[in-house]
Parts: structure tokens; sequence; C-alpha cells
């Protein structure tokens, strides 16, 4: 007898095998009258970053009633957790109450987890579906990351196609692409698929890949859906409102402060204001010209990591640039120090340090990518990306220091 060895979960081919749609996914119904101009909208990750400004986006640009997908033990505690993120930000206006839906469910779940007789009158309701849900840490493995960043995936490609066809607006990343087959040089147009390759840098960029394959794949089959792929994406423009500062950078540069030393790592520095990806993502839903497109979110202007702390050492910090493995062995000792003024902090510097060990993007040497399908939706708009300067990089360190994430200069 011969035995039929299958892959281990965490294999390779089970992850490209995951990208593969369910055969039985079609979409032969019409599309939505409203698709352009929604009454209804569906939206998962409202809970998040980007996803509480398409929240705030889509109530002042649409007329829509948006129903968010929410984890919470009833309705009332799902609105009020909704009032308090949008509040949090700065972005609650009462005036909107009455158009924010809370949907008490699952998205890693069959039908989210909801009543049959609700999930079908909500797939009846429903004109568009905004997808920014996902759970973003390096220290998983893809097997963790899969519920949220692909069964979840899977479950909104399948809504979109029940009962009128939904434009399905999806939130991927830039990091598809960061793998040993795009550090050639060449660069990555929106229209080029990326290609699975092993060296795809850990848990989350394969989960988001495996995502982002299966939106193509519904594409192919007649889902008006789009495809947004963002680089790093940190606080409000304007605001500089960022509340979830778990992503290395803002970890990173709180360290240096908190050290009063930088490493003098010679690398690049990339990000994007969340309201960029916000507004852009909602004007393009607005025309049947970029349905089946996919965008690339990535600052035209990345800054030096020297130039970056300059900017910080200009708003009033006292910083001392130093060799990377004499910044290490500091961040070490402030870990293990029994001095009452580092103790406070070990947990921070701790995790600061694996954070630094598992795969991350800030040193990875990103390929060159193309913009043209978002230069091309958003012209006639105001809609632009802010530079990475003095002014941005004030903004976010105000911020910081009003909420209480890092210190004043002394």
């Amino acid at each position: 007898m011969t035995l039929k060895l299958h892959p281990p979960l965490n294999s390779d081919a089970h992850i490209e095998q995951d990208a593969l749609l369910d055969a039985d996914i079609h979409f032969p119904q019409p599309l939505s009258p409203n698709a352009l101009n929604p009454q209804a909208v569906f939206l998962t990750g409202a809970t998040g970053l980007l996803g509480v400004y398409l929240l705030e986006e889509l109530l002042r640009q649409t007329q829509a009633d948006v129903y968010c997908l929410v984890r919470a033990l009833d309705e009332d505690f799902a609105r009020q957790r909704l009032i308090n993120h949008l509040q949090s930000y700065g972005l609650w206006n009462a005036d909107f109450a009455e158009r924010i839906i809370p949907v008490i469910g699952d998205l890693t779940e069959p039908l989210f987890d909801l009543d049959e007789d609700i999930y079908q009158a909500l797939a009846e309701t429903v004109d568009v579906v905004y997808y920014s849900a996902g759970w973003i840490n390096m220290l998983y493995p893809y097997s963790r990351l899969k519920p949220a960043n692909v069964l979840g995936v899977k479950e909104a490609i399948r809504f979109a196609g029940l009962y009128q066809t939904k434009p399905l607006h999806f939130v991927s990343s830039i990091a598809v692409f960061f793998n040993e087959l795009n550090t050639d040089g060449r660069v990555l147009q929106e229209s080029d698929a990326p290609i699975y390759h092993p060296s795809l840098k850990g848990g989350y960029g394969k989960s988001k890949w495996v995502g982002d394959r299966l939106v193509a794949a519904a594409q192919e089959r007649g889902l008006p859906a789009t495809i947004h792929r963002p680089t790093r994406i940190m606080g409000h423009s304007q605001t500089g409102a960022l509340n979830d500062n778990s992503e290395l950078l803002p970890q990173l540069l709180k360290g240096c402060i908190k050290m009063g030393l930088y490493p003098n790592w010679d690398i690049e520095v990339t990000l994007v204001p969340v309201d960029y990806i916000s507004r852009t993502m909602v004007h393009l839903a607005t025309s049947t010209d970029n349905f089946g497109k996919a965008f690339h979110y990535f600052n035209h202007h990345p800054i030096r990591w020297l130039d970056l702390l300059d900017l910080i050492k200009a708003h009033g910090f006292s910083l001392q640039e130093v060799p990377y493995n004499q910044w290490q062995e500091a961040l070490k000792e402030r870990m293990d120090s029994q001095d009452e003024q580092y103790s406070r902090d070990k947990e921070f510097y701790s995790r600061l340090l694996l954070a630094l060990k598992v795969p991350h993007y800030l040193f990875y040497k990103r390929p060159c990518f193309d913009s043209k399908n978002i230069e091309q939706g958003l012209k006639g708009t105001d809609i632009t990306c802010h530079k990475i300067d003095e002014e941005l990089i004030g903004k976010y360190l105000h911020y910081w220091q009003k909420s209480g994430f890092c210190p004043k200069p002394e």
C-alpha cells in the first residue's frame, strides 16, 4: 500500500492551495444599482486604524448607512465601541449616529457567525463591501493569521455575490511583493500579479498574499473588486492621530527617544498617512473605470533613517548617533537593569528587542513601484500623499506626546 503524504499545514504548497478560490463562487447576479452611490455599505475592520477613517469618510462622502461588523456581546456594547473609537481619533459626529449600524458577528466564521435570516437580509440590503479588517502581527506564523486575513476574505467574496453583485474594495499590502523575485530593480506595475516565492517575508506577508490572490481570482470571475496595497500606514497628516502604535517604526522611535541614542543605519524609511488611503479608496470607488484594478499606496519621497532622526532632533530631542551594536547593547542593558529608572520600561525594551529579531520590513530593500492607476484615478482632486518632512513628523511627535505614548523633550 502506498501512503499519500500531505504537506504540513505551514508548507508553501498549503499556502498556494489556500489562494485557490472555491469553485462554487460565481457572480451571476446583476450589479447593485447603487454600486457607485451606495445606500448601504458593509464595512469590516471599523475598530482598526484604516477602518475607522474609512467609516468616517463614508459617512461624510456618501449618504449610505454603514453596517459595521463588530465583535461584541450585544448591540449597545458594539455601538458604544464604535463611538468610542471614533471619539479617540477626534472623528465622532453625532449627526451621523443613526447611519452607523453595528452588526455583531465574526468575519472568520461562515456567514460571519450571523443568524441565517439576518445574514440574508444584510446581503439583500448592502450595495458595496469594504474589507479593511486584518491582523497585523509580525510575530505570528501564517497559521495564526489565516482566520482573519484569509478565511474572512473568502467569506466577504462569497457575500459580495449574493442577491446582487456588490463591488468589493479590499485592503491588501505592498508586502505581497517582498520576496527575492522582485529584487532585480524593475518597476512593479499595479497590474503585475504578485508571484508567490518561499522567500516572501513572514506569516503576515504570506497571509496578505493569499487574500490578495483570492480577490484577484474573484475579479477574473466577474466581481467588480479593487485591490488596495498600502505600505506602512501611519497617523493622520493633519492631526497626527495614531492610537495603535504597535507597528515597529513608532516603537523604535519611542525607544530611541527614551534612550537618547539611535543606531546609524543606512536605510530608507517610508510611510503613508492614513487619511490619504481612506480618502483615495472612497473616491476611487465612485467610478466603474477602477473596477478590476489594483492600486499601490507608497510615498514617492521616502526619507533616510538618519534624516528622519535629524527631524526628531529638530523638535528639541537630544539624541546621539551610535553604531548599531552599541545601541543594541544599550537596549539590552536597560532591559536587564535593576535600576528603578528603567524597571517600569523593561517590558517595552524587551518587546522592542524581540521585534527587531523577527521578520519585519524596516530593513527590507523595497522593489520599485508604479502608481499610475492611483494618479489617473485622482486626477482633478486635491488628494495627495503628504511628504515625510518636518511638518508631518512634528504632528506625529506632538500627538504621541499628548497621548502619552512618548515623552516630551527635556
